[in-house]
């Protein structure tokens, strides 16, 4: 094998893959070693260092990619197209390491391939056919194949100078080899990821053969060498010009030589180039042959750390779904960056499982995606310990809210539709909170604080200026004041007599937050002069919720009754209409401490009588 060795030649040891990247002596040994770079990086021992020399570089940034093998290792014998396909398709019909068997007077004899239907006679003998129409089957159900799996699947195929010679000539169609359209001719998909390819050449001379190609997945092969003619470059625009979804995840090309590749694919819709250690889509890159067709680009597992690296995308004006997860993003700009701005036609962004931590990044992201009505952003350290300007602890769907507050035109958020309730009560909450860290600061910071909150203006529009009680002083949130609460109860109108009503039906007290509702029925009770158990307290929240009201008069004969399909149908006709009402809250008798129930330092209770 080690004539046959040489840099850049895939191979495959009990079935891992790698590349040889290095032909030499290793200090402190003997004899000649192979440098590896394995595509499983957790395979390797180092990265192309031994003793404290370097001796190769690898592809992959992982510091355990590589190994040093000896040449006479045993390798694992590649595989033709063909061969696999029949491998995985037709094992049975043609066996890896014997020919069809025939028998005669009850003796096996090996003698070649499949004979034809009519009776066999060897040496004046008639020859019985064993197992040969199974074999034809299987060979006929190969030809109708449209899907075709061959996913690490030991495939090679190197290029002759003949083929090299027609793609350069002036009918580079006239002379293609016919040995993969003869067997298989019918198929639409096509996966051979995780192959012995080592030039872009082998991946076009199967597929120039399957004029029905749609899919093709390349995902996990890496090429030494994808530079092409002019030539060569025209004949493959048309040899893959009808594919529409192509993946070429895991091969560690770089911006610029995928570019170059997508480039042969004018039809392209979807395309996958996840976890290639891309971190900068470089300007230098022109995206001018770019397949200006595609409309979803799923960029996954890569390095990228800010929007910023991904500028080259702009131009895009097809592009509708951009996937960015499980990359490094946490800031939408650098220092030396301007922020990007998408194209209008993006409306989907996936940015779930970043390292995104601030809310200044999401309220970026409408000028970043002017067009995005959805997103998935779960799995980001800014959702993993929000909390209130005074301190409480939020969870996740609280963090969700205030994202669908302060992001105005979202419809979806993580695969959720937003209603019209759902953007009601978030931006009541989110105004609410800003409202809170108003009253909790300085009136000297109350420009800066706003300034925070780009919609906080259009919100007060919208829902009318929230109530700002600022402490006179400053409270420490260790100190006993932290501890009250101010409460301020009203007693309604009910029309309930007593026989001693109470003087006024207002009453403020401040009172520890432990107290539980319970205590806050005694007291309010004795105050009012009624016995606390008829008594109901409604936390007014000032905030706003949609229910859906009927405003015309409807007669017993005209209700309905049908599924539920039925009943969105009649609740868009005229006469439904959605209503907006104040949120209120009541406040359960029970041993819950009444500072559970409220999140601000002062709260206006309405107290009715049952």
């Amino acid at each position: 094998m080690a004539n046959e060795i040489y840099v850049g030649k895939r191979l495959s040891f009990f079935g891992d893959l790698c590349t040889v990247r290095y032909i030499g002596e290793v200090k402190g040994t003997k004899g000649q070693w192979l440098g590896v770079e394995w595509d499983d990086p957790s395979r390797g021992k180092h990265a192309g260092r031994a003793a404290g020399v370097k001796y190769f570089d690898c592809l992959s940034n992982h510091p355990t990619a590589a190994s040093f093998v000896r040449p006479n290792r045993p390798v694992d014998k590649p595989r033709t197209f063909v061969e696999a396909l029949r491998h995985k398709y037709a094992s049975e019909a043609v066996p890896d390491d014997s020919a069809p068997e025939l028998k005669i007077s009850g003796t096996l004899y090996v003698n070649g391939p499949p004979p034809p239907a009519s009776s066999i006679r060897i040496s004046g003998k008639e020859v019985e056919e064993v197992g040969f129409e199974k074999i034809r089957k299987q060979l006929a159900e190969v030809q109708e194949l449209r899907i075709v799996l061959l996913d690490g699947f030991l495939i090679s195929r190197p290029v002759d100078e003949r083929s090299r010679r027609a793609w350069n000539s002036s009918s580079p169609s006239s002379d293609k080899p016919t040995d993969i359209s003869d067997v298989c001719p019918k198929i639409v998909e096509l996966d051979v990821s995780r192959n012995l390819f080592e030039e872009w050449h082998e991946i076009a001379s199967v597929c120039e053969q399957l004029p029905n190609l749609r899919r093709l997945w390349a995902d996990g092969n890496r090429f030494k060498q994808i530079e092409l003619t002019e030539s060569e470059t025209a004949y493959f625009t048309t040899v893959f010009s009808k594919i529409v979804d192509f993946s070429l995840e895991n091969t560690l090309l770089s911006w610029s030589e995928i570019v170059e590749v997508c480039s042969l694919f004018p039809a392209l819709h979807l395309l996958t180039i996840s976890n290639n250690q891309l971190s900068n889509l470089t300007l230098e890159t022109s995206m001018q042959s770019f397949p200006q067709s595609v409309n979803t680009i799923n960029l996954e597992l890569n390095d990228f750390t800010s929007l910023a690296d991904l500028k080259p995308l702009c131009g895009l004006t097809s592009v509708q779904k951009l996937a960015l997860k499980l990359n490094k993003i946490s800031h939408v700009a650098t220092s030396t960056s301007e922020t990007p701005t998408f194209s209008q036609s993006i409306t989907e962004v996936d940015l779930s499982h970043n390292e995104i931590g601030t809310w200044s990044f999401i309220d970026t992201l409408h000028h970043a995606f002017p067009g995005m009505t959805a997103l998935r952003i779960a799995h980001n350290p800014l959702f993993q310990n929000l909390r209130t300007a005074d301190g409480k602890p939020l969870n996740a769907d609280d963090g969700y809210m205030l994202t669908v507050a302060r992001l105005k035109n979202l419809k979806t958020l993580n695969y959720s539709a937003v209603t019209d309730k759902d953007r009601l009560n978030a931006e009541s909450y989110y105004l609410s909170q800003i409202a809170q860290e108003l009253s909790l600061a300085l009136e000297s910071e109350a420009a800066d604080i706003a300034a925070r909150h780009p919609r906080y203006a259009e919100l007060c529009e919208e829902y009318g200026e929230p109530e700002i009680r600022r402490n006179a002083v400053h409270v420490d949130p260790s100190s006993l004041a932290a501890r009250l609460i101010k409460l301020k109860f009203r007693l309604a109108d009910t029309g309930v007599q007593h026989d001693k009503p109470s003087a006024t039906h207002l009453y403020e007290i401040e009172l520890p937050k432990r107290f539980s509702v319970y205590t806050v029925l005694g007291i309010i009770g004795k105050h009012f002069r009624f016995p606390p158990l008829s008594l109901r307290l409604i936390l007014e929240t000032g905030e706003w919720e949609v229910v859906n009201t009927f405003h015309d008069a409807v007669s017993e004969n005209d209700m309905w009754d049908s599924d539920d399909s039925e009943d969105e149908e009649r609740r868009n006709e005229v006469g439904w209409a959605d209503k907006r009402i104040p949120r209120e809250i009541e406040l359960t008798a029970g041993t819950r401490g009444i500072g559970t129930w409220i999140d601000s330092s002062e709260a206006s209770i309405r107290v009715e009588t049952t």
